[in-house]
């Protein structure tokens, strides 16, 4: 197998009066570079679509999670527990809700997980206030709510 050597490129004023020669080699070392870059981008885009359908199975889930721990918490009472559940659900459906606006048209998901998210502020606020009562009810929407969403777009 014949290789090539690299050809420098004439200065200005020097060899070639076009000034613009390039080896062969160096158009070889060109495309590979582009073929590598198109093949990581191709890999790259793969790995972010791959990711957001596992962020989406995973986070609902441990949103299920938290949510059924909320409710048990709000009933014992235990004002910590609950608090801490709620920010993390609060979270939670702040990146749903980023999901399915980047995802697009699902409008509706996007107001549930607004909504969801106010009312995991509204549990700090009843639980903070030792008003069980209300942040028992607001977990109740909360189910009632993500079970409107799981309707539409929760995936077989």
């Amino acid at each position: 197998m014949r290789t090539l050597s690299p050809t420098p490129l004439p200065q200005a004023g020097e060899g070639s009066t076009a000034g613009s020669e390039i080896s062969l080699n160096q158009i070889v070392i060109h495309m590979r570079k582009v073929i590598l870059l198109a093949g990581l981008l191709a890999a790259l885009t793969a790995s972010v679509k791959s990711a957001e359908t596992e962020l989406d199975t995973d986070l609902m889930q441990t949103i299920e999670d938290t949510n059924k721990s909320l409710s048990s918490n709000i009933a014992l009472k235990d004002a910590k527990a609950a608090t801490s559940d709620s920010k993390d659900l609060t979270d939670m459906f702040d990146k749903v809700e980023t999901y399915f606006v980047h995802k697009g048209g699902a409008d509706d998901a996007v107001d549930l997980a607004r909504k969801s998210k106010d009312l995991t502020l509204e549990i700090v606020k009843d639980v903070n206030e030792n008003n069980f009562d209300s942040a028992s009810n607001s977990a109740s929407a909360l189910s009632r709510n993500c079970r409107t969403c799981h309707t539409f777009y929760k995936k077989e």
